[in-house]
């Protein structure tokens, strides 16, 4: 039987991730994630992908589908962003941890697109990410550039097929040394000519709203059984991570803090930063939590990024000048205490504020 992959397009319908010049990485995403799956058919590989078009599925929806399609690996494709434009540039590959073979997947991937031109940043531990704890398989995230870096644009427009196949390529490689591929005839040749013809309907041209659903927060996730490379995932003893900035961010549950940093004079910082617009209120109810309140929209951006990648619904909600980060809709005050007392435990400081 062959090695079953599963390709992820990050972000997607009225989530359109990360932002520059009219580009959102929704699209950017999912023209890349079909390339690198046909790529990986072609090589002999049993693909599947969480989207083919412009939808949104949440971060644990993503995990169900690729634990569901019974994967032995699940990719996901991004791209990074930063909260000034050209002021960092670069691959890097995330993962849950760096050990066995998904780090040697994302090192592999990383070596190849530095191959095309691209600085290697490096292989970065994100374990609050939910397609990379809530999936069975080995999962690696792979950001391909920054999204407001023009150097970086115009390497993944203009190499586009390049990019692709060393994304392809990387995965190849590890799987095949590791013995786990069976043999198939390689026709790879002829894809990349496919690709650089292929046209991907984008979000501005199939009508899509901005607005199309709002978020519903998932059952709790249920695991069948842990994967045996990854220690078992424990609710009740999951990390403290806001991992790249968690000391940036702590707030005392009586007094939040108006955070003042600044991400690019963090020395932890990664570049894993999403620039998403404030005051687009998907949320809503009598009670939300607030999880921060910032003096500048990208520190506010980047939490708000690590609740939406761990599952939970946020906004950014712009008042008087600074930036509140709120996550939850809530009838009852019962309600927002147990999601409060469910928040601390992953390590965000809360408050139960009345909705906006």
């Amino acid at each position: 039987m062959a090695y079953k992959i599963i390709v992820d397009a990050g972000h997607g319908g009225y989530d359109g991730g990360a932002s520059y010049n009219g580009r959102l990485e929704k699209d950017d995403t999912l023209r890349l994630a079909l390339a690198v799956g046909e790529l990986l058919s072609e090589m002999g590989y049993d693909v599947s992908y969480t989207r083919t078009t412009d939808v949104y599925d949440s971060p644990v929806q993503k995990a169900r589908i690729g634990n569901d399609s019974n994967a032995d690996l699940f990719v996901s494709i991004h791209r990074n962003s930063s909260p000034n434009p050209n002021t960092y540039k670069g691959v890097q590959t995330l993962v849950y941890e760096d050990v066995g073979l998904k780090a040697n997947l994302a090192r592999s991937v990383n070596n190849e697109l530095e191959k095309v031109g691209y600085r290697n940043i490096n292989v970065v531990e994100r374990p609050n990410l939910a397609v990379l704890r809530r999936t069975k398989m080995p999962a690696i995230l792979v950001e391909a550039g920054f999204i407001n870096n023009d150097e970086d644009n115009a390497r993944f427009d203009s190499q586009f097929s390049e990019t692709a196949m060393a994304i392809a390529t990387g995965i190849d490689d590890v799987i095949k040394a590791a013995g786990l591929k069976t043999e198939a005839a390689d026709k790879t040749v002829n894809v990349l000519n496919r690709i650089d013809d292929r046209e991907i309907v984008t979000s501005k041209e199939n009508g899509l709203s901005e607005e199309d659903e709002p978020y519903e927060e998932d059952e709790p996730y249920e695991e069948d059984e842990p994967y045996e490379e990854d220690e078992p995932y424990e609710e009740d003893e999951l990390q403290t991570d806001n991992k790249s900035a968690d000391e940036d961010y702590k707030q005392t549950e009586n007094e939040i803090v108006e955070q003042d940093t600044d991400l690019t004079d963090n020395p932890n910082y990664d570049g894993y930063i999403k620039d998403v617009p404030t005051g687009e209120n998907d949320i809503n109810g009598n009670y939300q939590l607030l999880v921060g309140i910032y003096r500048t929209q990208g520190s506010a951006n980047y939490q708000m990024n690590n609740l939406i990648n761990s599952g939970y619904p946020a906004i950014v909600y712009e008042d008087e000048g600074l930036f509140q980060v709120r996550t939850g809709s809530y009838e009852n005050i019962e309600e927002a205490l147990t999601s409060a007392r469910e928040l601390r435990d992953r390590g965000y400081e809360t408050l139960i504020v009345i909705g906006k």
